[in-house]
C-alpha cells in the first residue's frame, strides 16, 4: 500500500470518527438587552459665565441615553432647549456659594435625571477653566447616574 493512499484512508476513518462523535450543544450565551439596541444624545453649553466661588466659565456637556421603546415616537424624546433652561436656573440659583464643583454637579445631575423619566443614564460634565477661582489649574466634574433595571450609557 503506497503512502499515498495510506494518508487517504487515515482521513476518511478519522472524518468518519468525528461523524460519530457526539456534538455537544450549541452553548446559550444569554445576550445584554442593553447591547441590543441604544439611542443616546448629547448637547453641550459652551462658555457659560457663572458667579460661583468667584467668576467662572464652564464648559456643560450633557450626555443621556433613553429607556428603550419599541417605536419611535415624538413624546418618547426630550427638547433640549427645556434642559439647558433648566440647568440655567438651577445654577443662577444655587444657594451655597462655598460647595465644590463636585457638589453642585451631583445635585445638578440628580435634579435633571429626576424629572426625565425618559432617560434611562444621564452624565453630565462639567469642565471648570484655568483661572477661574484664581487657580491655576482647568478642572472637570462628571457625576454619571443609571436608573435601577435600566442601561448605562455606553463609551
Amino acid at each position: 500500500m503506497s503512502f499515498s493512499l495510506f494518508k487517504k484512508l487515515f482521513c476518511f476513518g478519522l472524518a468518519l470518527w468525528l461523524l460519530v462523535l457526539p456534538t455537544p450543544k450549541a452553548i446559550a450565551t444569554p445576550l445584554d438587552p442593553c447591547l441590543l439596541r441604544e439611542e443616546s444624545f448629547g448637547f453641550t453649553i459652551d462658555d457659560y459665565a457663572i458667579e460661583h466661588q468667584e467668576w467662572a466659565i464652564l464648559d456643560i456637556a450633557v450626555d443621556f441615553r433613553y429607556v428603550d421603546q419599541p417605536t419611535a415616537q415624538r413624546k418618547n424624546y426630550i427638547n433640549l432647549v427645556p434642559i439647558a433652561a433648566e440647568i440655567d436656573r438651577f445654577l443662577k440659583a444655587y444657594p451655597n456659594e462655598t460647595d465644590y464643583w463636585e457638589i453642585v454637579n451631583r445635585h445638578l445631575t440628580e435634579l435633571i435625571f429626576a424629572n426625565h423619566p425618559q432617560m434611562s443614564a444621564l452624565k453630565i460634565k462639567i469642565d471648570i477653566a484655568k483661572g477661574s477661582k484664581a487657580e491655576p489649574y482647568a478642572r472637570h466634574s462628571v457625576v454619571s447616574l443609571t436608573r435601577d433595571q435600566g442601561c448605562p450609557l455606553t463609551p
